[in-house]
């Protein structure tokens, strides 16, 4: 009572208002471009070139309409991450019995595993291609080395690598600016739009969605947000970053296209990295495969580790195992052993000596036949009040995530009545 006024100003300490840096953006949505990128995986990077390559640009209309599809998809997967504090699997397991979880995670392991393979061949040939080294040899070498950074790192360190490597994926964007691209084929092909009904031509488009709405990405974006210990109160900024991260991937995914339609007229299935490699002739001439390299060795290095966790983390979940990549092995033997088994695993696969190219392709196929089952879990659970409480989805994030569900399996109905 006995301050002066000019005490009490030296004894009032206002805070400072600091302003937004950009850098507050990027950590916000980190999580999300980490993820996104991660969609790009060589399977990703081939799919969307197969998708060019055989089908020109008229399956672009698809992977525009996917865009808010995996958006809505993610952010429903982070909400229940953040709301919940547990995986997703877990989450299924406690609310809808250890069958379901035990199923949920299968699919992850069998899409997860031929995937992991297929990644490991399409790195094993980019890097043998560069050391004059078979492929084959490279196989083991890379498997237990991927095994070898996992074990040893935290989420935390492994989340830094991974974001470094995600400018990779730019080498196509840089493409894209030295091609010369058919803008009346490109509008007379999206518009009106054309469904041929062709068995390439569902390949394709089931491949697409199986690569972008991909099992393990709906179960990674949950375990990142448990392992960022993300509040609610951040919520909005998550939604953000997953949006961002997304946006960021299809952006890269329609790069890719539209250098492959150009290059390949869509009328060619790639077989090899090297064929491939050609879509970044005009902007690196002899260069191309070595810039190709970069982005698929960069891609690998992000795709391959997250494969790997997000399937440990589903099946330790379903069995309600000790889990996470910040646990030491002798506390978490279980969660490990489906780490390397998956990766293990998906390098004998790599064996088969099918041409990578197709490898990849394939894998993202029976990805897009098996996601509706794990969307329509998702739905269950971030519509659930005893579960989510007043966090359920909205109007739009089901009208979207009910959309996704009626793209996917209309294509994959389509499909197989194609095939069989």
């Amino acid at each position: 009572m006995g301050h002066t006024l000019s005490e009490s100003k030296k004894i009032i300490k206002y805070p400072r208002k600091r302003r937004r840096h950009i850098l507050d953006y990027f950590s916000a949505s980190k999580e999300g471009i980490i993820t996104g990128a991660a969609d790009n995986d060589p399977a990703g990077i081939a799919t969307f070139a197969q998708v060019g390559a055989t089908t020109g640009f008229s399956l672009i209309w698809l992977l525009a309409l996917i865009t808010p599809l995996i958006i809505a998809v993610e952010e429903m997967s982070a909400r229940i991450g953040v709301v919940t504090k547990k995986g997703l699997n877990t989450v299924i397991r406690n609310n809808y019995g250890a069958k379901l979880a035990i199923t949920a995670g299968l699919i992850v392991f069998l899409c997860n595993m031929v995937t992991i393979g297929a990644n490991i061949v399409a790195v094993s040939e980019i890097i043998g291609a560069l050391t004059h080294i078979n492929w084959a040899w490279l196989v083991l070498p890379i498997t237990i080395l991927i095994s070898t950074f996992l074990i040893k790192n935290s989420y935390s360190s492994i989340s830094k690598y991974l974001i470094i490597v995600t400018i990779a994926l730019l080498f196509y964007v840089a493409a894209a600016f030295f091609i010369r691209i058919d803008t009346h084929a490109l509008v007379t092909q999206l518009w009106p739009i054309q469904m041929t009904g062709s068995t390439i031509f569902l390949i394709a488009a089931v491949a697409l969605l199986g690569t972008t709405i991909s099992p393990y990405l709906i179960f990674w974006q949950t375990t990142e947000e448990v392992e960022n210990k993300t509040s609610i109160k951040d919520l909005r900024k998550t939604h953000s970053g997953v949006a961002l991260g997304f946006i960021y991937a299809n952006l890269i995914a329609l790069v890719i296209i539209l250098l492959a339609a150009s290059v390949f007229n869509g009328n060619t299935l790639i077989e090899t990295t090297t064929e491939a490699a050609t879509m970044l002739q005009p902007l690196a001439g002899d260069w191309a495969f070595l810039l190709f390299s970069f982005g698929i060795v960069g891609s690998g290095l992000i795709g391959i580790p997250v494969l790997a966790a997000s399937t440990a983390y589903v099946g330790a979940e379903a069995f309600s195992w000790p889990e996470g990549l910040s646990k030491k092995i002798k506390k978490a033997k279980g969660f490990y052993s489906i780490m390397i088994g998956a990766i293990l695993m998906g390098g004998l696969l790599a064996l088969t000596h099918v041409p990578p190219m197709i490898m990849l392709l394939y894998t993202q196929v029976l990805n897009g036949l098996l996601t509706p089952i794990l969307i329509i879990l998702l739905m269950m659970i971030s519509n659930n009040k005893k579960i989510m409480g007043k966090h359920t989805n909205r109007f739009w994030s089901n009208a979207l995530g009910i959309l996704s569900l009626v793209v996917m399996i209309g294509f994959d109905v389509l499909l197989l009545i194609k095939l069989f």
